[in-house]
């Protein structure tokens, strides 16, 4: 067994983690780290996509005897999200009632209201020519949209997403971490209010449709209900507009390709899969071993905990050609940035569509954005998200194109 200085909330691994993930592929796949009570770090392509579909033997949720349990995270998260830590069969029944809301016919519904919130998150910004691209626009319009979806006030959406990214950027068990936990758990209480009002007079939206549901003929609790909304909410919240603001950063110091995207936008179906593969929004998951196994030569016991890297595997040499190298037309692009198996992210469709709207609109009103790179601000712990805090930016100012949404909110505020 090979031990090895693993911690992927590090600093160090914020700043270096393709290369701690090459050495870990190249000098022992399957390593053995003691961070935060030990783990098994699986690191090549096959062996992740191996344990990432191989549920029976690798387990996403399990309660321990001494009262504490384990999830999709290491260290396990203080709040369940539901399904993503359920094992099958109880996984299906909460997977399918989820599935309806993010279909591909019903994320091509959205459209509109993506490109409507881009419109308005642009124009507000459009006349001063300077923005922060994570602040105000990455982050928004995964927010705004993730709350319409709920049913949630979109008015909210800016300590929806600071109490998220917050919560993902910061190392768990810290004071800063302890704060944005507490944040979250003031949302909780004004989501479980919400819940109560959808009981009361529900509308048409996921909230409503959860609370009407049934698993074996019974209501979800309530405590069941924030588990599946929590999940939702930082699924939905943060990921996208991370993925978003590695690749306008990485387009500013690649001005051919940035210039390539902008006048032909029929390569962003193609460069959202790339820039998915290349930076690997959520950097891995957790699983936990459920007998005895062995992974690349290694001997693994149950109740062993196994940190699966999408983030490796998606630079593994063995699965993509120059995988150090952005390709945006690379075909094919079996990325694992969106997990595998049944787990296999719930928002996929959400997250391209997002991101390639954003993208669009950005190069087309902000063609010559050049970010303060000085200034930008990456998360110090990427364990749970890889992005951004802050990316400021200057272009050349322009008129606002004006958006439904920007009524919306008006007449909200009268």
């Amino acid at each position: 067994m090979t031990t090895v200085s693993f911690d992927h909330h590090s600093p160090e691994y914020a700043h270096g983690w393709r290369e701690i993930n090459a050495d870990l592929r190249g000098r022992c796949p399957v390593a053995r780290t003691d961070a935060h009570g030990g783990f098994w770090v699986i690191s090549k392509y096959d062996d992740v996509a191996a344990v990432a579909r191989d549920d029976a033997t690798f387990s996403s949720y399990q309660e321990l005897p001494d009262g504490s349990r384990t999830g999709a995270t290491i260290p396990v998260a203080p709040l369940r999200q539901v399904p993503i830590e359920m094992d099958p069969p109880e996984f299906f029944a909460y997977r399918k009632l989820l599935n309806p809301s993010f279909s591909p016919a019903s994320v091509k519904a959205w459209e509109p209201f993506v490109r409507d919130v881009t419109t308005f998150c642009l124009d507000r910004v459009i006349a001063a020519g300077t923005t922060d691209l994570i602040r105000d626009i990455a982050s928004p319009v995964p927010a705004i949209l993730t709350l319409r979806v709920l049913g949630l006030p979109t008015e909210d959406w800016q300590v929806f997403s600071d109490t998220t990214h917050d919560l993902v950027h910061t190392v768990p068990g810290t004071p800063e971490n302890d704060t944005a936990l507490a944040g979250m758990f003031a949302l909780i209480g004004q989501i479980t209010q919400t819940i109560v009002e959808r009981r009361a007079a529900p509308a048409d939206d996921l909230i409503s449709h959860l609370v009407r549901s049934e698993i074996d003929g019974r209501p979800l609790t309530d405590e069941r209900l924030m588990e599946v909304i929590t999940l939702v909410i930082l699924g939905g919240v943060d990921t996208t507009g991370s993925l978003i603001g590695n690749a306008l950063h990485w387009l500013q110091h690649h001005p051919e390709q940035r210039e390539r995207l902008r006048v032909d936008p029929s390569l962003l179906p193609a460069a959202t899969e790339e820039f998915l593969r290349f930076f690997s929004p959520v950097p891995g998951l957790a699983r936990t071993a459920t007998t005895d196994c062995v992974i690349g030569g290694q001997t693994i016991a149950a109740g062993d905990r196994l940190f699966l890297s999408w983030s490796s595997a998606n630079h593994d040499e063995d699965a993509f050609d120059a995988p150090g190298e952005v390709r945006l037309d690379r075909t094919p692009n079996r990325h694992q940035s969106f997990g595998l198996g049944i787990h296999r992210c719930l928002g996929s469709n959400v997250a391209r569509l997002e991101f390639r709207v954003v993208l669009e609109e950005v190069l087309r009103r902000l063609p010559d954005y050049v970010i303060d790179v000085e200034a930008a601000t990456p998360y110090s712990s990427i364990g749970v998200v890889n992005g951004w805090v802050s990316l400021p930016a200057t272009f050349t100012p322009a008129a606002p194109q004006g958006s439904d949404f920007s009524s919306e909110r008006t007449s909200d505020h009268r």
